[in-house]
């Protein structure tokens, strides 16, 4: 049994703290949070221990691992004072807001020899571990063209509600950077690292953010393909999100996390064919954080008990994990200065 600690009892906190739960091959130890009431109400529901102290909770010689799942922009501290105690850290998206403060926790973690992963679980949906084999066995050819689009919609009092929402210091961005991130992820994982990019953020609709609520850019691979990004949280009521793959063999459409078109010049692809045959219904970008559907979370955290039993590297590192980030805060740092930008990652 792996042994868990989650750090943050706020929505994201809970939905961990719940698949741990559910594991049979991990337990729950405890929770923390600085609200007494929130970890005190959710350590009751699930049987555990609390602490208004993460770094009491992280110091239980009886704890494995710990989950972070506080605001972005507290992560570093956290992770650091966790992989320091000889603990497994398994982080929420994005693992950080600033990049140097990335690269130390892989750092960290390498240097007191515990495992790291960020949280990106759209990688083990069933449509896009489907299409990554079908990449790279050859099935598309060389890839020209790719694009990542979130078109959501967040209602003012998302914001208002949580004061470190929509600030640069806490949430470290806006619309790219928290809802954005994981297409942009598949983005990456699908067509490789990116070369330059080229964007453009405004705040068009939530002016009570210090952020962006729509982002847009276009992407140079290193591979010599091209792509898009677009993210906002302006699209009203919520419509999707959606990553497309333009191959010199096929094109490939995934929207709301289920396979929407394939088609191949050489013939069909059985495991994507079984895949659009059975598309059902999802839930879209308007939808509640509580009412997503946590399946491919528990995929990731699994790989994550596995990777600790069996001493072996995640699926997802901190490597990968950092590369949507460094790519978002190109985007940023381009849009401000109104030129292309290099990813250094």
């Amino acid at each position: 049994m792996v042994r868990f600690g989650v750090v943050g009892c706020g929505t994201i906190g809970k939905i961990h703290a719940g698949i741990i739960n559910s594991i049979s091959g991990a337990i729950l130890v405890g929770v923390s949070d600085m609200n007494p009431t929130l970890c005190g109400s959710l350590a009751e529901s699930l049987g555990c221990s609390f602490y208004e102290n993460y770094t009491e909770l992280i110091e239980r010689d009886d704890i494995d691992a710990v989950a972070v799942c506080l605001p972005s922009g507290m992560h570093y501290e956290a992770a650091v004072a966790a992989a320091k105690a000889g603990k497994h850290v398994i982080v929420e998206k994005p693992m950080e807001v600033q990049l140097d403060k990335a690269e130390k926790m892989i750092d960290v973690c390498k240097e007191n020899g515990v495992k790291l992963s960020v949280i990106m679980q759209h990688r083990f949906d069933d449509a896009i571990q489907a299409l990554k084999k079908a990449v790279d066995y050859g099935d598309m050819g060389k890839l020209f063209m790719g694009s990542s689009r979130t078109i959501w919609y967040r209602e003012p009092e998302y914001y208002i509600g949580n004061s470190w929402r929509g600030t640069w210091k806490l949430d470290g961005g806006g619309a790219l950077i928290n809802q954005s991130i994981h297409y942009i992820d598949l983005l990456l994982y699908i067509m490789g690292p990116v070369e330059s990019v080229n964007g453009k953020c405004r705040t068009l609709f939530h002016k009570s953010i210090e952020v962006e609520d729509t982002g847009i850019a276009t992407l140079q691979f290193k591979s010599g393909a091209i792509g898009t990004i677009e993210g906002t949280t302006i699209a009203y009521p919520g419509l999707f999100t959606e990553l497309s793959i333009y191959g010199e063999k096929g094109t490939v459409v995934i929207q709301n996390d289920q396979l929407n078109f394939c088609q191949f010049k050489e013939g069909e692809n059985l495991e994507l064919g079984k895949l659009l045959s059975r598309k059902s219904s999802v839930k879209t970008g308007q939808s509640k954080a509580e009412e997503l559907d946590t399946s491919s979370h528990k995929k990731q955290y699994v790989d994550f008990i596995n990777a600790i039993k069996s001493n072996r590297k995640p699926l997802i590192t901190g490597e990968q994990g950092i590369r949507s980030l460094a790519v978002i805060k190109a985007i940023y740092e381009s849009s401000k200065n109104k030129r292309e930008v290099t990813v250094g990652i």
